[in-house]
């Protein structure tokens, strides 16, 4: 390790090493705080719920009580009236100071039957008006007995009040929990059982309810939710198990119970928040340590790693860089030495440019001069013909023509070939990139030789690049249509095209081979060059490859031919996969 990145290290370390320490201790105290508060809360939760629970039955028992007192100026009343035998010709208006009697004691339910008949009839049913006059279903005395009038819960059914019959639509009662009791109001010889009662509800027990911290709920002893919340993931909210508290049924059985949920307020993920905090804070100031240790040793530095930077430049070919002269010492005459070279070489390799564009010209014009000679020749001697044979009136004179005409017409239409092969060439347009898949384009180009050639394709795992889909199938066409003649009519003829990603991450690799005759040693070196063919009698013109060669170079990519190691011809393209990012190094 260099002395810059040692020092950088240890003053790092000497930094991280107390924030770590700090954020652990930090960590601890907050951990040990909330799981205190989270107990706190809990064990306060759990004595609410049980005083309103024990508060609400201390409640309907002492309204009960006070029913069945002998003195009591409702039900001893009815007494009295049944007693003096007034009590039918009453009964009405005692129904009807029955509902005032339960509102103003509170009451959800209230029932009062004639004890002393064997049928116990119901003389009111105030939170149930349809039951006046029923038997007795509830059996009053027998719930008095068993519980010796201490209240329980259970389910009763209840009449809607006009504005909750609104709400509920057509429906005339419902079914809710209750804390209530039953007793035995005597005198004499005539007895009525009284039972009364008042609903358990969620607004009872809104106030132990802290709103994502702990919520409840009353369900019976099959799950089924009689309280409280019914859609909530009642496991997710708490990670400990709910604290239950049982509700007193009839004959000292547990009717239900209330559960209680706590949440912790997500210490876990608090803690791991805190956890990746610190951490954070540890790499900030780890890397703001970093930061000042690098610009502090850096300073001694700088000049040779802008040389590194140059040096870089000039790999990747960007000539026009150039490296800040900061000092006149040593390191200075280096940088000076250096943009001497850059421009020394820029110079040069401008000269090269236009020197190997001149000879590129020259060598089209050569070319193109001798594919138009070619035939300019039959064309002259076709005229010169023509114009002997007119001279001489020449009986043939008129098939002579048409044999004239006809030579002429298709030497022209060659002529004309030539002239729109070099002109597309030459106006070749620029790619116009966008992200495209280099497999998708190669075995839509490939439909076209389904069954015409015999083409063996394997295609690897190769991300979407940037790059001109048109003229990417254009050189899949032409490559393997060069493969395609090159086998020609062979019985084991075959051309494999394949895909690959490149060995760096940063290119995509396409492979088209044949097993034809080759290309020779002599030739590799020109099969780029416009107009240069082997295939002349076939109609070539020679610039299937060079377009190739054209279009790959305008992607940023590379082109190599050589040999197949089972004979025959292999072309290897590189392609980057992003636009403008240079291949320092070929891998092929």
């Amino acid at each position: 390790m260099k002395l810059r990145g040692r020092f950088t290290l240890t003053l790092a370390l000497a930094a991280l090493v107390p924030i770590s320490v700090a954020a652990v201790v930090t960590r601890q105290v907050i951990a040990s705080s909330a799981r205190e508060e989270y107990r706190d809360l809990r064990k306060s939760a759990e004595q609410a719920a049980v005083a309103i629970v024990e508060r609400h039955l201390l409640q309907v028992d002492e309204v009960v009580k006070s029913l069945s007192r002998d003195n009591h100026p409702y039900v001893a009343g009815m007494l009295r009236d049944h007693i003096n035998n007034k009590l039918t010709e009453k009964i009405n208006i005692v129904r009807e100071q029955a509902l005032p009697w339960k509102d103003g004691l509170s009451l959800d339910v209230l029932t009062i039957v004639d004890d002393t008949r064997p049928t116990n009839v119901v003389l009111v049913a105030a939170h149930l008006r349809s039951a006046n006059n029923e038997q007795d279903t509830a059996n009053i005395r027998k719930r008095a007995l068993e519980t010796k009038g201490s209240p329980y819960f259970t389910m009763e059914e209840v009449q809607h009040s006009l504005e909750a019959k609104r709400a509920a639509g057509s429906k005339d009662t419902t079914t809710v929990l209750v804390a209530e009791a039953a007793r035995l109001s005597v005198d004499g010889p005539y007895s009525f059982g009284v039972l009364a009662g008042r609903k358990f509800d969620a607004d009872l027990l809104s106030s132990v309810v802290r709103e994502g911290r702990v919520d409840i709920r009353v369900v019976d002893d099959k799950g089924k939710v009689l309280v409280g919340p019914k859609g909530k993931n009642w496991n997710e909210l708490a990670v400990d198990p709910p604290s239950v508290i049982p509700l007193p049924g009839i004959g000292g059985t547990t009717f239900a119970t209330v559960e209680i949920a706590v949440s912790d307020g997500d210490l876990a993920s608090v803690l791991r928040k805190l956890t990746w905090t610190s951490a954070g804070l540890a790499l900030a100031t780890f890397g703001a340590v970093v930061l000042i240790g690098l610009l502090v040793a850096r300073r001694t530095a700088r000049d040779l790693e802008s040389l590194v930077e140059g040096s870089l430049a000039a790999a990747r070919g960007d000539l026009d860089h150039r490296v800040p002269v900061r000092s006149k010492d040593e390191v200075g005459a280096v940088a000076s030495a250096f943009n001497f070279m850059m421009e020394d070489l820029r110079t040069s390799k401008e000269r090269l440019v236009i020197a190997e564009r001149i000879a590129a010209w020259q060598e089209i014009a050569r070319r193109l001069a001798h594919e138009i000679k070619n035939p300019l020749t039959p064309i002259q001697m076709a005229m010169d013909t023509l114009r002997k044979t007119w001279r001489k009136k020449h009986p043939s004179f008129d098939e002579i023509l048409e044999e004239s005409t006809t030579t002429v017409l298709q030497e022209a239409d060659r002529l004309k070939h030539i002239v729109t092969e070099f002109s597309d060439f030459a106006r070749m347009p620029k790619p116009e990139f966008q992200r495209v898949d280099l497999n998708e384009v190669i075995r839509s180009a490939l439909t076209l030789y389904q069954g015409a050639a015999p083409i063996k394709t394997t295609l690897g795992t190769v991300p979407q690049l940037d790059a001109d889909k048109n003229q990417l199938n254009q050189v899949v066409l032409n490559l393997v249509e060069n493969a395609r003649d090159a086998i020609g009519k062979r019985s084991d003829g075959r051309i494999s095209v394949s895909t690959k990603l490149g060995d760096a991450g940063d290119r995509a690799l396409l492979t088209v081979e044949d097993n034809g005759p080759g290309v020779p040693t002599e030739l590799k070196d020109k099969v780029f060059a416009p107009y240069f063919t082997t295939k002349h009698a076939r109609g070539g013109t020679g610039l299937g490859l060079a377009i190739v060669h054209r279009i790959v170079s305008d992607h940023g990519g590379r082109i190599v031919i050589g040999d197949n190691p089972g004979g025959g011809a292999k072309f290897v393209i590189e392609l980057p996969l992003r636009n403008g990012a240079a291949l320092l190094v070929s891998r092929i």
